[in-house]
Order: C-alpha cells, then sequence, then structure tokens
C-alpha cells in the first residue's frame, strides 16, 4: 500500500509542479528560453526538469535516494509554457503510462488524466480556482484502473566503456602471462679435492743435487 502511494504522490507532485506557466513566456522578455529546475523530495530522492520553450518540451527525471534513475517525463508544451499530453517512462526506459491536459474557458488548466497503456485512467488532477482567480491546491483523485509498474534503472558495473587515449588506445592492455618454471633435479655436489703440498726432496738428496723422480 505504501508503494501504491508513493507512486500516485509521485505522479501527482512533479505534474502540478511543472504546469505552472513560465514566467518568460507570459511576459516574452529577452529571458533565456531554457529553464532548469531540481526538487528535492522528503524521502531523499530528488526531480531534475528542463523547459525548452524553443522545443516546447519539458523533460522531467526522478531519481531516487541512491541516484538511481525511476522515472522520465517528456511533456508537449504550448504557446504559454504550459504542458498539454505526454509520455511517461520508468527508469529503464519503458514507456509505461501517458499524461493529457485539459483546460478550462480561461485558457487554465482544469485537469490533467493519466492513463496506462491500455487507456485506464488510473488517476485524475482536478485544478480548482478561486472566485477571484487565485489558484487553489488541486484535488488528486486514485481511480481502480491497474497502475504501472515502475522498474528503476539497472547500471551494471562490469561493462564499463574502454578509456581512450594511453598507450594502447582503446585496445585492452595485455597482461603478460607468468613465466613457466620447471624444476630440475638437484644434483650432490661433488667435494673438491684440495691440491696436495708438493713435496720437498730428502735431506740427502738435496746434499748430492739429484733431482726427485717424477
Amino acid at each position: 500500500m505504501a508503494g501504491k502511494r508513493f507512486l500516485c504522490s509521485a505522479f501527482f507532485g512533479v505534474c502540478w509542479l511543472m504546469n505552472a506557466p513560465s514566467a518568460t513566456a507570459q511576459t516574452g522578455s529577452s529571458v533565456s528560453a531554457v529553464e532548469g529546475r531540481t526538487l528535492y523530495h522528503e524521502d531523499n530522492s530528488r526531480t531534475e526538469s528542463v523547459k525548452d520553450l524553443n522545443t516546447r518540451e519539458l523533460t522531467e527525471m526522478t531519481y531516487d535516494a541512491s541516484g538511481q534513475l525511476t522515472t522520465r517525463k517528456v511533456f508537449l508544451l504550448n504557446a504559454k509554457g504550459q504542458t498539454t499530453q505526454g509520455n511517461i517512462y520508468d527508469g529503464q526506459g519503458n514507456l509505461v503510462a501517458r499524461c493529457r491536459v485539459y483546460f478550462d474557458d480561461f485558457g487554465r488548466i482544469q485537469e490533467e488524466r493519466m492513463s496506462n497503456l491500455k487507456g485506464g485512467v488510473f488517476q485524475r488532477i482536478i485544478h480548482q480556482y478561486s472566485a477571484d482567480g487565485k489558484k487553489l491546491p488541486p484535488q488528486v483523485v486514485n481511480l481502480d484502473a491497474e497502475k504501472p509498474s515502475m522498474r528503476s534503472q539497472v547500471i551494471d558495473f562490469t561493462k564499463l566503456a574502454p578509456q581512450s587515449g594511453g598507450a594502447f588506445g582503446n585496445e585492452p592492455v595485455p597482461v603478460p602471462q607468468p613465466a613457466q618454471f620447471t624444476a630440475q633435479p638437484t644434483q650432490p655436489t661433488q667435494p673438491s679435492a684440495e691440491a696436495e703440498p708438493e713435496k720437498k726432496p730428502s735431506f740427502f738428496k738435496r746434499l748430492f743435487g739429484k733431482k726427485p723422480k717424477d
């Protein structure tokens, strides 16, 4: 039940916030026709939006507390910068719902309808105004039609793009294979024979001048 409440409030909160007419579109001033803003929610999620009056498009990206994309919405704008209709995608880029906006005789937003891909309306946002034309808090009506399932973006960290530049460009850096080593049997070492000291001729041989025999 909590998930459904969050889903409904997410649809309502973002659409109601971004349906306010743009000051640039109303006054025709020379201010940039591209507006961006970020809205932080109580659950630490955030919604980033970009309104481009040149292309008459509004794009909203909602991220959860961990930074994963959960919802992307693309709306068409009229000459006043108001949303007229749009598509709603989940974090994985799947089209899950559509939004249609209706106006009253004074050109004010009267109602927003959220429908699933089968055409069933699961949420209505009714905009109300006071007798002097002041905008009142909108009324949200949740219906029994099937609500879309919103899947978050999946990030695969095992498939990272190769880094450009470097000694190998976009080629993977080769990893040298470990050297193959085969153990050889150890041979016992023979002790080296010490050179025997040369025998000196005896006293009598030296006396008579005879050379020692080989």
